[in-house]
């Protein structure tokens, strides 16, 4: 029996009990058939995730839905486990075939016909299951490059009455911003959060453009990912820029993609903040001090007078 024949007849996908030659066994199936709880399926034509939510007649959701709408997610952060929205109203009972320990079930109010039928849950689905289900430096990332776009407004989020995770809910929304470009700037941003800063985000500024971040009103902060900053010409790109933030009462401190994701990003910003003000007095650190919103991370710097001359 020819089993790619057999499987292109049934799109892709059958139960192997239901061919003819029963007998035969997944340890007998070629390397371009793959095999799942009693169902076998064409490799080049389904991912895993897609034949669980057909197994389990349901829709890919949450964080299993990222690589669909594009979404950015580090590779050591992709789920083990296939996250699938289902009706809440319908029953899901464990059997031979279903087992639920590969799976993370989402119970939604209601499944769209277009859903039901291409297995995937809208991106307004996947972003407030994921905005609830995910820790923020996985959802975050997510929500911020669906706004930048424009597939997701905001503003059409369903959100709980109650819930454990509300108050997780709320915060990822008050901390999203729909001018960050990359994940790793959404990273970064997180980071500079953590150190009781608040970032300007994607400010436009002039003779230069648009710049990733600013922190305390004169710091520039620049992350470079590898992709649109390897070249000799965009190098040369990056350095004429930073000259002329120089000239217009601005300084630079650019990071690469290790350097975020390695932890050099967290030591190394309050180091430079600290030796700024060493440098250079009058760069504006007293009206800093003034910030209530950056108190945090101005509390962390030594040098300077503690919390009580930030207060009102």
């Amino acid at each position: 029996m020819d089993l790619n024949e057999e499987l292109r007849k049934r799109h892709g996908i059958t139960k192997l009990s239901g061919l003819r030659h029963a007998e035969l066994t997944p340890t007998m199936l070629p390397q371009s058939i793959g095999h799942y709880r009693g169902w076998i399926y064409d490799k080049n034509s389904f991912t895993l995730d897609e034949v669980r939510a057909f197994v389990y007649n349901a829709c890919i959701s949450c964080v299993s839905a990222a690589q669909i709408y594009e979404l950015p997610i580090l590779m050591e952060e992709r789920p083990q486990k296939t996250h699938l929205s289902v009706a809440y109203n319908r029953g899901m009972h464990s059997s031979k075939l279903r087992r639920f320990d590969d799976v993370c079930i989402h119970r939604e109010q209601s499944i769209t016909d277009e859903e039901k039928r291409t297995h995937v849950a809208s991106i307004g689905t996947v972003l407030e299951r994921v905005l609830v289900c995910m820790p923020l430096k996985i959802s975050l990332p997510m929500l911020d490059a669906a706004r930048n776009r424009g597939l997701y407004d905001i503003s059409t989020l369903t959100m709980p009455s109650t819930g454990s995770r509300l108050p997780h809910l709320r915060e990822a929304l008050s901390l999203s911003s729909e001018r960050a470009r990359s994940i790793l700037e959404t990273v970064a941003r997180l980071q500079l959060i953590d150190m009781g800063l608040t970032p300007q985000v994607g400010l436009w500024i002039e003779g230069v453009g648009e710049v990733d971040m600013i922190i305390l009103d004169f710091i520039v902060i620049e992350v470079d990912g590898w992709a649109f900053h390897s070249s000799k010409e965009q190098r040369e790109k990056d350095l004429k820029r930073d000259r002329e933030l120089l000239r217009r009462g601005y300084v630079v401190l650019r990071f690469t993609y290790d350097d975020v994701m390695n932890g050099d990003f967290a030591r190394e910003v309050p180091v430079s903040v600290k030796a700024l003000h060493r440098l250079v007095p009058d760069t504006g650190m007293e009206e800093a001090h003034a910030t209530v919103k950056n108190a945090g991370f101005l509390g962390i710097l030594g040098e300077y007078p503690s919390t009580h001359h930030l207060q009102h």
